[in-house]
């Protein structure tokens, strides 16, 4: 017996603010399936270089796409990363949360990719 485990993502809330056309739903996880793994590896770049301001700016960008996919333990990590790089008593945290962050979006980031060849 084998149970699928539920998506990290849902597509309710973007195809709403689109109108329920499943082109642009189709376009838009595109360009989320482009834009993001460039976003996460400035993400750790900055991380270990210590660069919090631009980690929290990095995150604030981001937050928008998280939060349109649906994408609620991603939204969960950004919003502490996004708290923890402003903060110097828990910036040492960051470079933790970079990588959970990047885990969580790669493993969405793999489904939405395999769902779109399908």
């Amino acid at each position: 017996m084998s149970t699928q485990e539920p998506k990290p993502y849902n597509l309710k809330k973007l195809s709403g603010f689109l109108g329920d056309d499943p082109q642009q739903v189709v376009e838009m996880i595109g360009l989320f399936l482009e834009t993001i793994p460039p976003e996460l590896v400035l993400l750790k770049e900055n991380a270990a270089r210590g660069c919090f301001d631009e980690v929290a700016t990095i995150a604030h960008r981001i937050k928008p796409s998280l939060d349109v996919f649906d994408l609620q333990q991603a939204m969960k990590v950004i919003r502490t990363l996004e708290l923890f790089s402003k903060d110097g008593a828990t910036q040492r945290e960051v470079p933790a949360l970079v990588e959970e962050l990047t885990v969580t979006l790669q493993y969405a980031l793999k489904i939405m990719a395999d769902e779109l060849r399908h």
